[in-house]
């Protein structure tokens, strides 16, 4: 997304800071013990110091073209939210005219601490909007949030009535299958995206 040479940093909970992607995820370290507070940029690999960064000009363009923007599961805040920081992310976002589409985690992140499926999504909404979109409508930032409620095994059930509240459509539909179990199965979650475009 950027030319700089930065590091992901976390302002946890308890009012401890995290710096480096492999502190966050809990895979090469033990998971963190309190939940995110606030993810920034560091221009320090062990010591958070706030730094800014702007979208290159070529990334911009490729999202203003679009045809689809997928939010995935993944490590919610080293992986997703991560790639929202730059300044120009979310304007670029707001001003594309296409599905953006939310595919939230099976199981728990150990990113997420105490996090349920509607305030995942309030997050992501909160990230979008820091660059400036503030006043944009949900529908400019996320419209869709596609699950597979009968197989899918979720940290907590989707809201209808926050969700509705949010101008956000859900879409449950069968994205599991017995081979991929308890995983997304590639070819139905692909078949499910292209179905939006």
């Amino acid at each position: 997304m950027v030319n700089d040479d930065l590091h992901l940093a976390a302002e946890l909970e308890d009012g401890s800071c995290v710096t480096s992607q492999q502190r966050l995820t809990g895979k090469e370290v033990a998971p963190l013990q309190s939940p995110v507070n606030r993810l920034f940029l560091s221009s320090h690999p062990d010591k958070p110091k706030p730094a800014k960064a702007e979208i290159r000009k070529k990334n911009r363009r490729l999202i203003q073209q679009a045809e689809l923007i997928c939010y995935p599961p993944g490590s919610f805040y080293s992986s997703l939210i991560a790639n929202l920081l730059p300044t120009g992310v979310g304007s670029a976002i707001a001003g594309t005219n296409c599905p953006k589409v939310y595919i939230p985690n099976l199981g728990q992140d150990p990113e997420q601490i105490g996090m349920t499926l509607d305030s995942s999504m309030l997050t992501l909404l909160d990230y979008l909007r820091a660059d400036n979109t503030d006043k944009c409508p949900n529908g400019k930032l996320l419209n869709f949030v596609l699950i597979d409620s009968k197989r899918g095994k979720y940290p907590s059930p989707v809201s209808a009535p926050v969700m509705k509240k949010l101008g956000i459509r859900i879409i449950d539909t069968r994205l599991i299958s017995k081979q991929s179990a308890p995983y997304y199965d590639a070819e139905l979650l692909v078949s499910a995206l292209l179905s939006l475009t």
